[in-house]
């Protein structure tokens, strides 16, 4: 008798038979860590560019929720640009790259021409699962001359059915962390990484692109970094000047990959170096929920702005910079996910082989091994930051200002000339950008991806059976925390009520599709009789009505906003990335939410 799947009784082996046909029209991209914020956002890309991935993420510090939406997303930007809402296959697989075994299997399952399902990982299909979820959108203007234009392997049919790429995001990322836990850090980004690269070479997948960091330029160095100030094999500054176990993974990940690429002229590898990432996708349906404490400067602003801590933590406010505070390289995730498609498309070009009379001496980079930048080269000040938020937010920022540190600097910013000139990428977003659509992900997703997430299973219910069933899922403790959820979804959305301030920011028409839902299920919690057509994710807000406009010189994505808060004192305050580049925030005293799902 074969075996089956218990939840669908679907014979293993058929779907794995269905699973490997429906890739086989696209190019496929394997993902490590691409349930995370960045991986999440260039997922998203590669399915706008028409190729079908592939993600393994063990969970740790991300939601596979993402992924579901991520393809919502895609599915919905395609109907609305009259593509048919066609697009490429993610199948998910939850391992840990640190097993040798389980990467093997996750390749010999897209690689192989026989498999048998017994001893197989089967994956799940993104698609599948998000099928029938209905997600509320923001409302945004698509310009097609700047989306993800087609990937040439679309047109490449020898390319199709099997793994031929890899992005490299899986890693752990903390600073601090690393200080206190340098074996986990070299396990899973040293480590890990050696044992995706075997994988790769015993399934013959010969292009890698890897996730690095500007933490690799270590201290001392400031406005305007090139590659060129740290080289691999060796070259340059660096190694010495890194003063965190999470800072010499990454510059010895780079080190472990231009050693590979000499002893390999066929493999072909792109680092890229991230400066400070921040912002969302303008649906409001895909951002940074990191788990625990986070790192990054957004998202710790808006715990402040939350009032989940107290305030932020400025180091130094006499730098010479244009106000005092600490200025940083900032770059917006969507930026960030396209610069990732542009070195795929470098590193799929496959130049030929070093030949085999060049002499190499084992240790200089060579050809087919290559470094970026990937910042925007305009820095901004920690001031500057909070007063864009709070543009964004409409009110303003606690923060509180202490000391400057030995050895931080006044100003640490990119230079993109490398990326612009090889890769044809270039950053879009302004700082005003980032803030905004890091708002909106938090207006509409208060408490993340997890509590909407749940929410969403229980579509087919009304309002009260919903309500009920939050508690008996354990959601929440108490029917009384779901009203609470609900309400404070209201107030972080209708914050700038236009009735209350005509000069607040208005949300958009979809930004109040989703205050109506909050509404509805708020007033039919408390109704003894609701009726089964009042099911608050019953329609589909997503669809939006507004054409895509193609004008060339237009961004990417584009919104409505009524004018910046210009009422009340901005605060200022400051905090930096996980980059150890300069100021940080100290860890704040934190106040807890009127409500906390679990």
């Amino acid at each position: 008798m074969p075996s089956t799947n218990r939840l669908t009784e679907e014979p293993l082996q058929k779907k794995v038979e269905r699973f490997r046909a429906e890739i086989k029209s696209f190019p496929v991209c394997l993902v490590t860590g691409g349930a995370g914020y960045i991986g999440s956002h260039t997922v998203l890309e590669l399915l706008n560019a028409g190729v079908a991935v592939v993600v393994i993420d063990n969970l740790c510090n991300s939601h596979m929720e993402s992924l579901c939406r991520v393809h919502y997303i895609a599915r919905t930007e395609s109907q609305r640009l009259q593509q048919n809402g066609n697009v490429p296959p993610i199948f998910f697989h939850q391992v840990d790259i640190r097993s040798t075994k389980s990467m093997n299997l996750v390749f010999e399952f897209w690689q192989s021409d026989k498999i048998h399902a017994e001893r197989a990982i089967i994956p799940v299909s993104v698609g599948e699962v998000s099928a029938n979820k209905a997600y509320l959108m923001l409302d945004y203007t698509l310009n097609p001359a700047k989306r993800a234009q087609p990937s040439p392997q679309t047109k490449d049919p020898s390319t199709w059915g099997r793994i031929t790429a890899v992005i490299h995001f899986a890693a752990l990322k903390a600073v601090g962390e690393s200080i206190t836990k340098p074996l986990e850090y070299y396990e899973n980004n040293v480590a890990a990484l050696v044992v995706l690269l075997k994988t790769m070479k015993a399934h013959a997948v010969n292009v890698l692109i890897f996730s690095s960091s500007a933490v690799v330029y270590g201290v001392g160095h400031e406005a305007g970094i090139s590659e060129e100030t740290v080289q691999v094999a060796g070259k340059g500054s660096g190694g010495g000047l890194l003063t965190n176990p999470y800072g010499r993974s990454k510059w010895m990940s780079e080190e472990i990959i231009n050693d590979y690429c000499v002893a390999d002229p066929n493999f072909h590898a792109i680092s890229l170096r991230y400066f400070n990432p921040t912002g969302s996708h303008p649906s409001g349906l895909i951002g940074e929920d990191p788990k625990g404490t986070p790192n990054n400067i957004v998202p710790v602003i808006l715990q402040a702005y939350q009032r989940r801590r107290s305030r932020v933590h400025v180091f130094g406010s006499n730098y010479d910079t244009s106000d005092g505070t600490g200025v940083r390289d900032y770059i917006h995730v969507s930026d960030l996910a396209m610069g990732h498609l542009a070195a795929l498309r470098k590193a799929t070009k496959q130049p030929g082989p070093v030949p085999e009379d060049e002499e190499l001496d084992g240790q200089d980079p060579v050809s087919n091994y290559n470094v970026y930048n990937l910042g925007t080269g305009r820095g901004y000040s920690v001031l500057e930051i909070i007063k864009a938020f709070s543009n964004a937010a409409g009110t303003a920022i606690p923060f509180t200002v202490g000391e400057a540190r030995a050895g931080d600097l006044g100003t640490v910013t990119a230079s993109p000339d490398k990326a612009a000139s090889d890769l044809d990428w270039r950053a879009e977003f302004d700082l005003q950008d980032m803030c905004r659509d890091v708002f909106n992900w938090a207006a509409a997703n208060p408490t993340g991806y997890e509590t909407l997430r749940r929410l969403s299973t229980m579509s087919g219910m009304n309002s009260q059976e919903m309500r009920r069933q939050s508690v008996a899922t354990g959601l929440f403790d108490r029917e009384e925390d779901f009203d609470s959820f609900i309400s404070t979804s209201l107030s972080s959305i209708d914050n700038n009520n236009a009735s209350k301030d005509s000069s607040g920011r208005r949300m958009s028409q979809h930004g109040a599709n989703f205050s109506n839902m909050l509404k509805k299920m708020r007033s039919a919690s408390h109704s003894s009789a609701v009726s089964d057509n009042d099911n608050p994710f019953g329609g589909n807000y997503a669809l939006s009505s507004s054409p895509g406009h193609g004008a060339s010189g237009a961004p990417r994505f584009a919104m409505t906003w009524g004018e910046a808060n210009k009422t009340g004192t901005i605060a200022e305050g400051e905090e930096e990335e996980d980059l150890d580049l300069g100021p940080t925030l100290s860890p704040s005293t934190s106040r807890t939410l009127p409500m906390r799902s679990k």
